[in-house]
């Protein structure tokens, strides 16, 4: 792995030393940041963050496009850079920014230093439109219903990418016509374990985003867990979240079936609980047990906490579910409690104190006064021991032959040194053939990748060209019919209005066409008027037909024919029917509709002499 160190120059112009093969040179912050993007270091050691980035935005900015598994740290948090220096052995010129690009790169190599953290461990992916889309006539509807139809596409495989992981996530859908407009996933899990990056792609564009802390954090590289406030919301779904004795949300997690032993580990990865807190004024006894097995402070509210009360307090910050909100809900409360207290130690606290350490004492009970006397006295027994150990009685024979030792692990240091000069100079030569071989064997996967999903890509239009090939061979044979006596019909699926209406854009109904309705079972009236409006000749059905409809078309002299009664070929889009046949049905029934209408007038007419008798 890679260390860069780097410290500035001056004009925008940055010193960069490489640390595994000792390269320095000086170059603009541009450059910097590609060949970051290009190398991707383990670690980008700085002696202050600040002199790098002139505000958090740029900081952020750079965190979002630098690569997953690149650490900024700063060095020179709490002790001035050319102190921890020599504290390492490390000889340095304070006013050559070289020296101190190369003492930050050392010195964070060896775990000196704070990792810079502005993000949580949540992720927000966003499926969206890769254009807007103007207004239009039915083309330009189609051309929308297939843009968002790409895009639910889209979001539902990455669904079931995440899915596959074991990732939990909660999503939020917007509907387009079509399809949908735009889908956002908040997954709980870092950006660096998720493997979907931001891309665009035709009509569809994905980003991928961590959740962004309120605060930057500074982070020990080699650090002691914090002290922390823990809200529980027991249940089928249990939430943990963790606050530190500044009040900043550390994690907070929601798991179903979370056993006790399970929670107890999960909150002694993340820090060392000082209070744990609940929403009930009586507690559960599974926060009981918690707050026993880490001898912790118990907190609870005097009355159980309304919701509108949880979500004034939540109000700003990312959870996945009610659960997750109530949890942070009752560690911030809890936190509010202490904070006076917690606000007033921090004034008190003599300076060489851990002032964490201190207020967790003060919350647990223990007096400020007797827990800063306790560390003093800890610290004098110290020096006290020191002492005693570094006043041994002298022995001339002893100390003459402790220096021969030295001077001969002195030589031993010097030849060692220079295997160590030999054996570094290989192990460069060796991580760049090591480099090559895996830049090879990456593009090799990576040509294999391409070609298995060019292959499926190209098995499937070999089918799909397979079924088009069938229908235009159906579709020529119908064609031959045509001369042969068969006359072509319009073909609706279902005797609804979509399907009316895509028919009319499609092909258009026009006066005299005649029209089969292959399912006729859900149409109704609208949908019969609809089609008398436009005048077709005749309806031919594949099953049975409401009355209401059936008899709207035969008042406006439109047969409704059974498709039994006639000859006919069907293709997926179109059908022939025989000419001749049709016609003597058309006519047939054409005459019974007539005859109807003339019976219901003699009737009438009956009827109305009857009345005139009387």
């Amino acid at each position: 792995m890679v260390t860069f160190g780097v410290d500035i120059v001056g004009g925008n112009r940055y010193a960069l030393f490489v640390l595994e093969n000792e390269d320095e040179k000086v170059v603009s912050k541009i450059k910097l940041f590609r060949l970051i993007r290009r190398y991707k270091p383990e670690i980008v050691a700085v002696d202050n963050v600040f002199e790098l980035f002139e505000s958090k935005e740029e900081l952020v900015a750079f965190l979002r496009q630098a690569p997953p598994k690149t650490k900024l740290v700063q060095v020179a948090g709490r002790y001035p850079l050319p102190v921890l220096a020599k504290r390492f052995g490390l000889n340095i010129n304070p006013k050559n920014p070289i020296d101190e690009a190369k003492a930050c790169a050392y010195l964070a190599k060896l775990g000196v230093g704070e990792e810079v953290s502005v993000f949580m461990d949540r992720t927000i992916i966003t499926v969206s439109r890769n254009r807007s889309l103007g207004r239009g006539g039915w083309r330009q509807k189609k051309y929308k219903r297939k843009v968002h139809n790409s895009v639910r596409q889209v979001f539902n495989e990455i669904k079931s990418k995440l899915d596959e992981l074991g990732l939990e996530y909660v999503e939020s859908v917007k509907s387009g016509y079509g399809g949908i407009s735009k889908g956002v996933l908040v997954v709980n899990a870092p950006k660096s374990s998720i493997p979907i990056n931001s891309f665009r792609f035709g009509d569809v564009q994905v980003k991928v985003e961590a959740v962004e802390k309120e605060k930057i954090e500074f982070i020990p590289l080699k650090k002691s867990k914090p002290f922390v406030i823990v809200g529980i919301d027991p249940g089928t779904t249990t939430a943990i979240a963790m606050v530190d004795l500044n009040g900043n949300l550390l994690d907070v997690k929601s798991k179903k079936g979370w056993s006790c032993g399970e929670v107890i580990d999960y909150i002694t990865s993340i820090g060392k609980p000082v209070v744990v807190a609940t929403d009930k004024s009586n507690p559960p006894e599974f926060v009981l047990k918690i707050k026993a097995s880490f001898n912790a402070v118990l907190w609870t509210p005097k009355e159980d906490m309304s919701v509108e009360r949880k979500r004034q307090i939540t109000s700003g910050y990312n959870y996945l579910n009610d659960h997750e909100r109530d949890a942070i809900a009752v560690a911030i409360s809890a936190y509010n409690t202490f904070k006076n207290k917690i606000r007033n130690i921090e004034k008190r606290v003599p300076a060489g104190l851990d002032v964490d350490f201190v207020k967790a004492e003060v919350i647990r009970g223990n007096s400020l006064k007797d827990i800063i006397k306790g560390e003093r006295e800890k610290r004098e027994e110290k020096v006290e021991r020191k002492d005693r150990i570094a006043t041994p009685t002298v022995n001339v024979k002893v100390l003459e032959k402790l220096r021969e030792e030295n001077e001969l692990l002195r030589r031993k240091v010097k030849e060692l040194s220079e295997e160590i000069e030999r054996l570094r100079g290989k192990i460069v030569e060796m991580s760049k053939e090591s480099y090559e071989r895996i830049r090879r064997d990456n593009l090799v996967r990576s040509l294999q990748s391409e070609i298995v999903e060019l292959r499926k890509a190209l098995k499937e239009r070999d089918k799909r060209i397979e079924e088009l090939e069938k229908e235009i061979e159906r579709l020529r044979k119908m064609k031959l019919l045509e001369f042969e006596g068969w006359m072509e019909v319009k073909v609706l699926r279902k005797f609804t209005k979509e399907e009316i209406d895509k028919l009319e854009r499609e092909l258009g109904i026009n006066k005299g066409d005649i029209v089969l309705i292959r399912d006729a079972s859900c149409g109704g009236k609208s949908n019969a008027e609809y089609l008398c409006e436009k005048k077709v000749k005749a309806v031919i059905v594949k099953n049975e037909m409401s009355h209401i409809a059936k008899s709207i078309l035969e008042e406006r002299e439109i047969p409704v024919i059974s498709a039994d009664e006639i000859d006919i070929i069907e293709s997926e889009t179109l059908a022939l029917i025989n000419a001749d046949r049709f016609d003597r049905i058309y006519r047939g029934k054409l005459e019974e509709i007539r005859k109807k209408k003339l019976d219901k007038i003699e009737a009438l007419f009956v009827e109305y002499k009857m009345r005139r008798k009387f």
